[in-house]
């Protein structure tokens, strides 16, 4: 018996030198680890089904579980008096409760329910286009955190992994396919932030 399956991958298989949004046909060029798994994972999912599979690639995922961005930032915002947060790598949050509602949607959807549908890719995160900077000035400001924050550009930042400077995604496609409510970035970390006040 036939299955459907949905595959969550990244906007990492993208090298970030784009200066427009991704859209889901545009070459992949990753360039860290990471980002090349990912990408290893989605040709094989399409090797092994080229129909009946959903791909949906996700970028900057926090939640209020397990570690993410959010929840370190809130920790590091009590323990220090000052942050020093990369300004000139450029993307989208992703609340995973957002994707979960858009996920359940794709599983609701009538025509794909159907077998032998062709295997799609689709971008998916919140709404709006922001620096980590930009993020961590928002998850102090809603947490009420005292911590002060200052932008440094990647260089200043030397990580092992290489990170893309650019990543936001067009997410059109998937919004008109499933007649999904994008919401906005801020709104999001609102509702997360106010879940772990809770």
């Amino acid at each position: 018996q036939q299955a459907k399956l949905i595959h969550i991958s990244t906007d990492y298989v993208f090298d970030g030198e784009s200066n427009k949004p991704y859209i889901e046909t545009d070459t992949t060029n990753p360039i860290n680890v990471y980002g090349k798994t990912k990408l290893a994972g989605e040709q094989a999912l399409k090797e092994i089904m080229p129909t009946d599979a959903t791909i949906i690639r996700a970028s900057w995922v926090y939640s209020e579980f397990g570690n993410n961005f959010v929840k370190t930032m809130l920790r590091l915002g009590k323990e220090r008096d000052e942050l020093n947060i990369v300004s000139d790598q450029i993307g989208s949050p992703t609340y995973a409760t957002d994707l979960a509602s858009v996920i359940l949607e794709i599983i609701k959807n009538k025509e794909l329910r159907e077998m032998d549908q062709m295997t799609q890719i689709y971008h998916y995160s919140n709404e709006g286009e922001i620096s980590w900077y930009d993020f961590t000035k928002e998850i102090f400001k809603l947490a009420e955190v005292g911590c002060k924050v200052a932008p440094i550009i990647t260089e200043q930042y030397p990580t092992p992994a290489k990170r893309p400077k650019n990543t936001l995604m067009n997410k059109d496609k998937i919004s008109h396919r499933f007649d999904i409510d994008i919401l906005d970035w801020r709104k999001s970390l609102e509702s997360c932030l106010s879940i772990l006040k809770e």
